[in-house]
């Protein structure tokens, strides 16, 4: 008795394998895109260009959906060859396939777009965020309240007392 194989059998054509490499090359060029946008974004953000960040922001929607999209049906032709959609499985399945050497760099080429798209955006929210704060402690300090921290005798942070307005100056 043998026993069963642990790799499924092929069970895409050669015109399936030809719509995933068309797939992959098709997210490869829209994550170099959005990398692109992001880059641009974070240049906005620090230089607080507000009015032109809408338009990428528009732009970046447009090709997240499109991955969306574009992963949903690699899903599929990586799951339809029998393989789970994970790494693991992804791996599993360019080993398969005659054309391994054909979709391992594509697939890698991928996530590293992916792995920097995902660093950019960990970037530009910390660039919000430290903007977002930035405005947070004038906005109090129009108000009266004294935003610096200041440390009591026992070396404790303490807030500072409440002051005047801007208009009470």
């Amino acid at each position: 008795m043998t026993t069963p194989d642990p790799s499924p059998a092929p069970r895409l054509t050669a015109a399936d394998l030809a719509r995933l490499a068309a797939s992959l090359d098709r997210a490869i060029t829209d994550m170099a895109h959005l990398e692109e946008l992001m880059l641009e974004e974070l240049r906005l953000l620090e230089a607080r260009e507000v009015e032109q960040l809408q338009r990428i922001l528009n732009d970046k929607q447009q090709l997240t959906a499109r991955l969306a999209i574009e992963t949903q049906h690699q899903q599929q032709w990586v799951e339809a060859a029998g393989f789970s959609f994970t790494p693991a499985g992804v791996e599993r399945f360019t080993q398969t396939y005659a054309d391994a050497e054909t979709f391992g760099p594509r697939w890698a080429t991928l996530l590293d777009c992916t792995r920097r798209c995902s660093l950019l955006n960990t970037q530009n929210a910390r660039t919000v965020e430290r903007h977002w704060r930035r405005v947070t402690a004038t906005l109090k300090l129009l108000q009266g309240e004294d935003a610096s921290t200041t440390y009591d005798p026992r070396g404790r942070t303490a807030r500072g007392q409440r002051g005047r307005t801007i208009s009470q100056a």
